[in-house]
């Protein structure tokens, strides 16, 4: 299972638009920021309107904001609503896929391996995660005290 770069760029179009409170910012100034093409950021930013975490205006002072509470979305929801259901193996997600599933050991493995993937990322609101950064309590427990910021780069809102 691969979090896609589609998925991690939506993810860093919210943090943009979540930094900028209740203004709306470009989706120009959030490429340019953010490093993501903005061909791209344009696509990602219709897949986030069309699944409600933001809304959009036209226009010379338009651009985009949140349209979601990120102290209800999860992570989860997120990569989800980028890139469908997330799981390790079609098996898993696909009874259908393979006819052993109902014998196979591979299967729970594959099974239990969703489970503690989509607990994680539900474990993780984005407001939390935004303003605790590699602190984030899920973090530290899955990386350990001290272990969590020095391999986790996640930049927290700017002062003002």
């Amino acid at each position: 299972m691969d979090i896609t770069r589609r998925s991690d760029y939506a993810c860093r179009i919210l943090r943009a638009a979540y930094n900028n409170k209740e203004d709306y910012v470009s989706v120009a100034e959030i490429s340019e920021k953010e490093e993501i093409p903005y061909a791209f950021a344009r696509s990602i930013q219709h897949d986030l309107v069309k699944s409600g975490l933001v809304k959009t205006i036209r226009g010379a002072r338009g651009g985009l904001k949140l349209n979601c509470d990120p102290a209800k979305v999860t992570l989860l929801d997120v990569l989800e609503a980028i890139q469908g259901p997330i799981s390790v193996a079609i098996c898993s997600s696909d009874p259908e896929f393979c006819s052993k599933h109902s014998h196979c050991a591979y299967h729970c493995v594959w099974r239990g391996a969703d489970k503690l993937l989509n607990d994680f990322f539900t474990s993780i609101k984005l407001a939390d995660l935004f303003e605790q950064g590699a602190a984030h309590p899920s973090l530290v427990e899955v990386l350990g005290e001290g272990n969590s910021s020095s391999c986790c780069d996640i930049s927290l809102p700017e002062e003002a």
